[in-house]
């Protein structure tokens, strides 16, 4: 593909190849992506990016110099994650076509936790909306990223993959049946209002919890949130006098630090006498510290616990996942192919000019011969002209796209010079 010596990588860790302690020092908050995305932009280690931050990955897309290679990107990565660390085997990269791929099976949940889940379509969008805002994502990551999302629809529409909703919150309720026994008549507590949050409260309900507190920092949301499933909300500052009396408490928030420790846990066991205790937590960074697992009667379970069940739900979508991983594998080689005819842009754009003056000459040069007609009988005339070169230009500008997605570079030069134009010139003025 020439993309005038630059290429599409993918740049990251997951929950395959790195556990949480290593994904929640790299986990970038929403309202810190844009800062990210300019530093990438702005210090050159990219020439158009977007960052996909979730529980259970950090990917940088973005389109490099080929002989820089995404080096610099790495380097980025590990800095964030601690000065003088090296992510080392935790980190992978994707290159050229097998990027687009990746980035299929990303949005169409087949690289995911639980296959099937239907939160990372939102969460990848969510990362592109991001990117536009921030003027990171730029003629080729717009068309790679929007041909994703549209992938993953479709991968939703045309096979069964998603048929059971299941997501790493109700496989977290699962576990905790599985600990805890039956959950009819129990109480849960819900730290956090966001999607996964509403989820797991879904999940909870539906396995018979009687009483369900919700708590968030928004206290409006958390109302909301409870009001669906018949639960209470209490404020934020209250969660831990909740843990008090709960069977079940999960954690959902974006908070960059633990707002449970061992400190605050341990009088709230001996309160209990030692009542067991469920908690899950399914944050990135960890709202539960890990120590507080070390505390009688206190059952942790993180993001990395939930292996065990996305195995069972995998086992059972593999056919399916197999009819998707074909879907995925074909349009990624159609995008990509496709991303050669980008190349054309400023050769049909030049065309177009070309023509567009013409018109401007030729008109100017019949003014006279037109000043006695009516405007209406003038605009016909002009209406005809560009219906003319309209359709003089159509095949040029069709073979110049097909040259181009082809990579018939050298026709494609010819193209040009059959209507005096030097493409490598046009390419280069359109990037700079």
């Amino acid at each position: 593909m020439r993309l005038d010596g630059r290429d599409l990588i993918a740049v990251g860790v997951n929950h395959n190849t790195a556990p949480v302690e290593v994904r929640e020092r790299l986990a970038m908050p929403k309202e810190l992506l844009g800062m990210h995305l300019k530093a990438l932009i702005e210090r050159g280690h990219a020439r158009e990016t977007v960052i996909l931050s979730t529980c259970n990955r950090v990917e940088v897309y973005a389109l490099v110099d080929q002989v820089e290679g995404g080096r610099a990107i790495h380097a980025y990565l590990s800095a964030a994650h601690g000065e003088g660390y090296s992510l080392g085997d935790h980190l992978y990269q994707h290159r050229g076509q097998e990027a687009v791929r990746h980035l299929f099976r990303v949005a169409a949940s087949l690289d995911s936790l639980i296959v099937g889940e239907p939160q990372i379509l939102g969460q990848l969008k969510s990362a592109y909306d991001v990117a536009l805002e921030n003027r990171a994502a730029g003629r080729v990551l717009n068309r790679v990223m929007r041909r994703a999302i549209s992938v993953g629809k479709k991968v939703r529409t045309e096979t069964t993959i998603g048929a059971s909703k299941v997501s790493v919150g109700t496989a977290g309720v699962g576990l905790a049946k599985q600990v805890l026994g039956d959950l009819g008549g129990r109480h849960g507590l819900v730290v956090g209002a966001g999607e996964l949050a509403e989820l797991v409260a879904f999940s909870l309900k539906t396995q018979g919890v009687h009483d369900l507190v919700v708590v968030n920092r928004t206290a409006e949301r958390a109302k909301a949130l409870a009001s669906k499933f018949g639960g209470r909300s209490v404020s934020f500052d209250a969660f831990e006098k909740e843990l008090e009396t709960v069977d079940v408490a999960v954690f959902s928030t974006a908070s960059q630090q633990p707002i449970l420790s061992r400190e605050g846990i341990a009088p709230i066991m001996r309160r209990r006498r030692y009542r067991p205790l469920f908690l899950l937590d399914l944050s990135v960074p960890r709202n539960v510290s890990p120590d507080v697992q070390d505390v009688e009667g206190v059952y942790v379970f993180n993001i990395d616990d939930l292996e065990a069940v996305a195995l069972k739900g995998r086992e059972k979508r593999q056919e399916e996942a197999e009819v998707a991983e074909t879907l995925v594998r074909t349009e990624a080689e159609k995008c990509y192919r496709s991303l050669d005819a980008l190349n054309a842009a400023p050769l049909i754009g030049a065309l177009t000019n070309r023509a567009d003056d013409i018109l401007a000459i030729e008109r100017q040069r019949s003014h006279k011969l037109l000043a006695d007609l009516t405007d209406q009988q003038r605009d016909a005339v002009v209406s005809m002209n560009r219906a003319v070169v309209k359709r003089l230009m159509h095949d040029p500008i069709r073979m110049a796209r097909r040259l181009a997605e082809e990579g018939r570079t050298e026709e494609l030069e010819l193209l040009a010079e059959f209507f005096g134009l030097q493409i490598e010139e046009l390419f280069t003025q359109e990037v700079e």
